[in-house]
């Protein structure tokens, strides 16, 4: 692959879902870029796009009544709103691989965690020569390493229970060791830990970021969580009702964000040290996107909102290298939201 075209480039995507009341205007020109072996993270709150932009990465999303109204999504350079569903289908955990959010939804509870993982791994095969796939010993096999790559105790004895007799952390690796089957260059976490314990996603977490460097992956991880991203990813992009706010290098945007939401998300978190102070939330709630505000889509909530705000959507402006802002404020020196 060309060092200079990046693995993954979302391009002004706008995305459009219609329903009964009426379009949807979910992602309003989303733009960013992802190098092979990164990891970037994105954040925001439920509802602001984040899985819907994960989704039409892999286009899981139902068209229609989902449609791509503009911009692009190139994979290694190829726009994939334009591919055939066969190429889809080719890239979709061979090239790219999901980890969804909730196992049990994912696993099927009347087979085997052999079975499923064996499934996988043959369809993965589909593509190869026929003299070069597994057999079902080979398969096993496979399986047992997949599993055993995840760190996952005894894997022999694991490929013949089922899901239920698997704690969530357990689980999840299944999850994940499946995502892997394919040798995938990109792996998209779409809230991998949400249903797990406090102790349990830091094992997941570690788990991931040992993965990314000793199997060179690029990861997209979605969460609400900034804590949890921030373990991970070192970059992140903040999302706001469909459109990007922010996208900076870890370490600077938790040091010094400059979006008001960004700013506002991070008084939000809890402090076990220190002046905890009292919690600020942001007032409010996201804009209904059947007919989302004209200009910038926080501004209803912004308080250092301007009438400017209200009438043009704000360009990303590069405010520091490496560091993006979509507000009215910049360029110019840095602002801080108060909120009540």
């Amino acid at each position: 692959m060309n060092e200079q075209i990046p693995l993954l480039a979302f391009d002004n995507l706008r995305l459009d879902i219609d329903t009964f009341d009426g379009r949807l205007q979910i992602l309003d020109g989303i733009t960013f870029e992802l190098a092979a072996h990164e990891t970037l993270g994105i954040v925001g709150e439920t509802g602001c796009g984040k899985s819907v932009t994960v989704r039409s990465l892999l286009r899981l999303l139902p068209m229609p009544p989902a449609r791509f109204t503009a911009g692009a999504i190139r994979y290694k350079g190829t726009d994939l709103t334009k591919v055939s569903e066969g190429a889809m289908r080719r890239l979709r955990g061979n090239e790219i691989a999901l980890i969804p959010q909730d196992p049990m939804t994912y696993l099927n509870p009347l087979l085997t965690i052999g079975r499923q993982l064996t499934d996988v791994i043959a369809a993965r095969q589909k593509s190869e020569p026929r003299g070069t796939r597994l057999d079902r010993k080979g398969q096993r096999t496979r399986a047992i390493e997949l599993l055993t790559e995840v760190q996952l105790p005894h894997p022999e004895r694991l490929l013949d229970a089922y899901p239920h007799a698997l704690s969530g952390g357990m689980r999840q690796r299944v999850l994940i060791s499946m995502a892997l089957a394919g040798e995938p260059a990109l792996l998209v976490a779409d809230e991998p830990t949400t249903a797990l314990d406090v102790t349990i996603q830091g094992q997941v977490l570690r788990l991931i970021h040992q993965l990314v460097e000793r199997l060179g992956l690029a990861v997209v991880l979605i969460s609400h969580d900034l804590g949890v991203v921030a373990k991970v990813c070192r970059r992140i992009v903040v999302m706001y009702a469909g459109t990007i706010v922010e996208d900076a290098p870890t370490a600077r945007l938790l040091e010094s964000p400059l979006h008001p939401y960004t700013q506002g998300l991070l008084k939000a978190i809890p402090k076990l040290h220190g002046d905890s102070g009292k919690l600020q939330g942001i007032p409010g709630s996201i804009p209904n996107l059947l007919d989302p505000p004209r200009g910038c889509r926080f501004y209803p909530r912004c308080p250092l909102a301007m009438d400017v705000c209200a009438r043009e959507k704000p360009p990303a402006v590069e405010a520091a290298p490496g560091h993006r802002v979509a507000c009215h404020h910049y360029p110019g020196p840095p602002v801080e939201a108060v909120y009540e």
